[in-house]
């Protein structure tokens, strides 16, 4: 009786042993199939991705300010057709338009289906260094953005000695800390809401030109606080009001101002 017993227990590991290699062989198949459906899945979305649906249709430039949308598409090399993932280019039109020192960062984004974005941080032209009969322009760190013989139309500095004019770099001037001040007031005075056509530094008590014959005399601090009180507009716009185009504003300590009709 009992030699049956020890062949039926013999019976049953041998059962479940077989049971159990069954279990492991279909673990197997299912892995494999979800490794299978996995794959097919990728490939089905690499596929749609590099459809002709996602080829760039539309190029749109946001942030730009002084370069126009066709020329900053130009600069980078963006060009349509290209597929929006795989073909933009991105890396080139960031290389190609952070080579010009107006543009402070670039970044390139997508917008599904078919639009490229390319969006910009342009520095700001803050004044124009004069140079001869040349216009060196500079941001309001002193970073030359471009040379022009044609007036650019923004506020001129003279009175500085120029020794380093090369585009991209910082301006390398003599008066290195009047350059400083002059750009801190011209900051200022964008904030204020104010505009000189031209600032003369070249001696303590700056000229700041609001036309050719009305000129503000003072130095370059007394000129920033008397902005940011607001008083020099105040008297400015009176002047602009009242068509006043000749004369002379003196700015003293502690918001002092005086005006004398002759320039």
């Amino acid at each position: 009786m009992s030699d049956n017993l020890d062949y039926l227990n013999d019976y049953e590991d041998i059962e479940f042993n077989h049971v159990e290699r069954k279990k492991k062989k279909r673990k197997k198949k299912n892995y494999l199939l979800r490794f299978l459906i996995f794959v097919l899945v990728i490939v089905a979305i690499g596929v749609f991705l590099n459809s002709p649906f996602f080829d760039i249709k539309n190029i749109e430039v946001e942030g730009n300010r002084y370069y126009s949308d066709s020329q900053v598409i130009n600069m980078g090399g963006a060009v349509k057709g290209n597929n929006l993932f795989w073909g933009a280019g991105a890396g080139d039109i960031k290389k190609n338009l952070k080579d010009d020192p107006y543009f402070t960062d670039v970044k390139i984004k997508r917008r599904l289906p078919d639009t490229l974005v390319i969006a910009v941080t342009e520095r700001d032209q803050t004044a124009a260094v004069k140079y001869g009969d040349r216009y060196i322009v500079v941001d309001s760190e002193g970073t030359i953005l471009r040379k022009s013989t044609v007036d650019p139309k923004i506020t001129i500095i003279t009175g500085l000695t120029i020794n380093k004019m090369k585009v991209g770099e910082t301006i390398g001037v003599e008066e290195k800390s009047t350059l400083t001040s002059a750009l801190n007031m011209l900051s200022v005075m964008k904030k204020g809401d104010m505009y000189f056509k031209k600032v003369d530094v070249s001696r303590v008590i700056v000229k700041a030109y609001i036309y050719d014959t009305l000129v503000v005399k003072g130095t370059l601090k007394q000129m920033s606080k008397t902005i940011q009180s607001g008083e020099l507009q105040k008297v400015v716009n009176s002047f602009i009001k009242n068509k006043m185009k000749r004369g002379t504003l003196n700015l003293g300590d502690y918001g002092y101002m005086s005006f004398s009709p002759t320039f």
